[in-house]
C-alpha cells in the first residue's frame, strides 16, 4: 500500500530544515508536491511501467456508433488520458479471437463493414469508423493516479514518497531563488525517481508501442 501525502511532505521539510512547520506549511507544500507527483507519474510512462498502463473491461460499440467518449455512450474509462491501443471482436466472440483496430490520424472516408478497422484519439474521444454490426472493443491506455490533495490522500504508488519529498523541497527551495539549496537536492532526489521507477518496473519489459 503507498503511503499517504503527509509522508512525502514531512521528507520535504527535512530538506527545507523546517520539521517543526515553521515556515512551510500544508498548504504552501502540497500544491509543490502535487507538482512532483505529476512529474513522476510522467516519468514511469516514459519507461513503460505498468502502474500508468491499464486495460478497460469490454465496451460494446452498437452498430452505426462512431465515438467512444467520457460522456458516451459508450462511455470511456474515467481515469484514462490517451490510448495506445485498441482490439476488436463480435459480441459473441471471447477475448482471445479479438484483432488488432489500426490507429489512424483521421478517420478514412470510406464505408462501414461488418468491423471497425481504424481509430483515432481526437479531441479527447476515440473516434472510429463505425460497423454495420455490434462490435466489443477493449482499450489499452494511459492512466491518471488519482493527485493527492490532502494530507491523508494516499500517494498511489509505492515508494512515491521517496521520490515526491526531496523533489517538493527542492521546487520550494528553487521558487524561492536559493539555487544552491535546490542544486545540492537535486542529486538525491534524481537517485530517489531511478529507484522508485525501479521498484514500479519489476520485470516488465519496455513496450513496443508508446
Amino acid at each position: 500500500m503507498s503511503q499517504q501525502l503527509s509522508v512525502a511532505l514531512t521528507t520535504a521539510r527535512v530538506f527545507l530544515n523546517d520539521t517543526p512547520k515553521a515556515v512551510w506549511t500544508d498548504a504552501q507544500l502540497i500544491p509543490i508536491a502535487q507538482e512532483a507527483h505529476r512529474e513522476l507519474q510522467s516519468k514511469l510512462w516514459e519507461v513503460g511501467s505498468p502502474v500508468v498502463r491499464a486495460q478497460s473491461a469490454d465496451i460494446t460499440v452498437t452498430a452505426g456508433s462512431t465515438s467512444i467518449t467520457f460522456a458516451g455512450p459508450p462511455t470511456l474509462p474515467a481515469d484514462l488520458l490517451t490510448p495506445f491501443r485498441l482490439i476488436e471482436r463480435a459480441t459473441t466472440d471471447i477475448l482471445p479471437a479479438a484483432v488488432e483496430m489500426t490507429e489512424q490520424t483521421f478517420i478514412p472516408t470510406i464505408a462501414q463493414t461488418g468491423i471497425l478497422q481504424y481509430w483515432a484519439w481526437i479531441d479527447e474521444a476515440i473516434q472510429l469508423l463505425g460497423a454495420t454490426a455490434d462490435r466489443k472493443v477493449v482499450i489499452f491506455y494511459r492512466k491518471l493516479i488519482p493527485i493527492p490533495a490532502l494530507t491523508t490522500d494516499p500517494l498511489g504508488i509505492l515508494h512515491a514518497e521517496q521520490f515526491v519529498g526531496p523533489r517538493t523541497a527542492a521546487i520550494a527551495h528553487l521558487s524561492l531563488g536559493n539555487k544552491t539549496a535546490y542544486d545540492s537536492i537535486m542529486p538525491e532526489s534524481t537517485m530517489k525517481l531511478n529507484m522508485v521507477v525501479a521498484a514500479q518496473r519489476g520485470q516488465q519489459t519496455p513496450p513496443i508501442k508508446p
